[in-house]
């Protein structure tokens, strides 16, 4: 056993590479039947420079200016091209500086021009003006009791659209004049494009009411800002007018086009775990819900192919890609790969060669250093040998804690790519 799980430590080790390959950081658009005059450029979100210089390196001369706001750093791309700081999983000021840069870049670009607005996963975050009356603080409140609430990201960001004067469509206002194209780099479960990076430059089909209630189902209306009730009731009440609805903003000179590579990278893993000797399982739509939820799918098919009650066969490998929820009761660090993660090791404790591979194809699994972890069927006895308790870790949200002790941490980075959280089972 201990030489299986050695084995496929290696192979799940691989992982990483093939996740943030240089084919996979390619962005495919054909968007040239579709460009006007000059090309003014926009990129938002963790996958921004990545988008950005592929514009560049395509279009070169043809892109007059542009403006970028990236996590990474600061500086330039090229002599026209600047980039600005944004902060990520929660705005700062700095991000509500880069944003206005933003704003009044756009509204300045002339008639007959064509705006290619790159969005790709943080969007949500590094996009943020506050309206008249709300604190950046007061945002800050509001996004940490999301994250920690337990909300999906459709949730999340039905919120965040009425809590912003850019979200939501309602940059796209400003622009109506200009020929407008939205490269959408998706990173949510269904591939919503008014969801991705809480649609800037589309339509939005949500309202004040639907913010409102989210909050309250969450159970931490009492907790918001009372600047932010304030003005989401204004909403409701029609003194604040509602988000630019699919049915009535139509502008013939905006067009969207939707960027996944989430299918590549699949074809891309199952070549290369049928290669390594597995008979490989992928599951066809992205998962949501809770990171519970998803935990206990997993294990059970696992353990059914373990048991031979499954069509796969030994050795299997499953794939799994989404985005889980967590809710947060406990005072631990973490994310929700590496919960899923820990939760996982409990499950399959004991079982025979089983291992697993959960991480953020970001890099950054919640707001820690590392993108999550891999563990196996002898992960948590092993810890309790070293007097390391996981259910106690575990009910903190302490998951950062018990893989730093547990030495089984998967660290790469940032990657420039964002198709949402991994998970890779190997069953032998």
């Amino acid at each position: 056993m201990k030489e299986t799980l050695e084995k496929q430590y290696k192979v799940l080790s691989q992982i990483p590479e093939l996740v943030v390959s240089d084919d996979e950081k390619k962005v495919p658009f054909e968007i040239e039947d579709s460009i006007q005059g000059k090309i003014y450029l926009v990129a938002v979100g963790k996958g921004s420079l990545k988008m950005a210089s592929q514009i560049v390196e395509k279009y070169g001369n043809q892109v007059y200016d542009g403006i970028v706001i990236s996590g990474d750093d600061e500086g330039f791309i090229s002599d026209k091209i600047q980039i600005f700081g944004g902060s990520h999983p929660v705005p700062d000021s700095n991000t509500v500086a880069a944003s206005y840069e933003v704003l009044d870049f756009v509204r300045r670009i002339p008639a007959g021009n064509t705006l290619i607005f790159c969005i790709s996963g943080g969007t949500s975050s590094m996009l943020t003006i506050p309206p008249f009356g709300i604190e950046i603080d007061e945002i800050k409140v509001l996004y940490n009791l999301l994250l920690k609430s337990g909300a999906s990201i459709h949730e999340m960001n039905i919120v965040r659209k009425h809590v912003c004067d850019l979200k939501g469509g309602k940059l796209a206002e400003e622009i109506e004049h200009i020929n407008l194209i939205s490269l959408i780099e998706s990173d949510v479960p269904g591939d919503e494009i008014s969801t991705i990076g809480s649609g800037p430059t589309v339509a939005d089909p949500s309202t004040f009411v639907e913010a409102v209630q989210i909050l309250k189902n969450l159970e931490i209306w009492d907790s918001v800002p009372v600047s932010i009730q304030e003005h989401l009731i204004c909403g409701v009440e029609g003194y604040i007018p509602e988000n630019p609805k699919p049915d009535e903003f139509k502008p013939v000179n905006h067009t969207t086009q939707l960027l996944s590579s989430s299918e590549t990278l699949k074809k891309r893993l199952a070549k290369y775990l049928e290669g390594e000797g597995y008979n490989t399982w992928i599951r066809k739509e992205a998962y949501s819900g809770s990171v519970q939820q998803v935990a206990k799918e997993i294990c059970g098919k696992a353990i059914s192919i373990l048991s031979g009650n499954n069509e796969i066969t030994k050795p299997a490998a499953l794939v799994y890609q989404g985005e889980s929820t967590v809710q947060v009761k406990g005072n631990g660090k973490g994310g929700r790969s590496q919960e899923l993660a820990l939760m996982v090791a409990l499950s399959i404790e004991g079982q025979h060669s089983i291992s697993l591979l959960s991480m953020d194809t970001d890099g950054i699994d919640g707001t820690t250093d590392v993108a999550g972890a891999i563990v196996n069927s002898n992960t948590t006895l092993l810890a309790r040998k070293n007097k390391v308790e996981p259910e106690k870790l575990l009910s903190d949200n302490n998951s950062y804690e018990f893989h730093k002790k547990s030495e089984t941490h998967l660290r790469t980075g940032p990657t420039g790519i964002n198709l949402m959280d991994l998970q890779i089972v190997l069953i032998d």
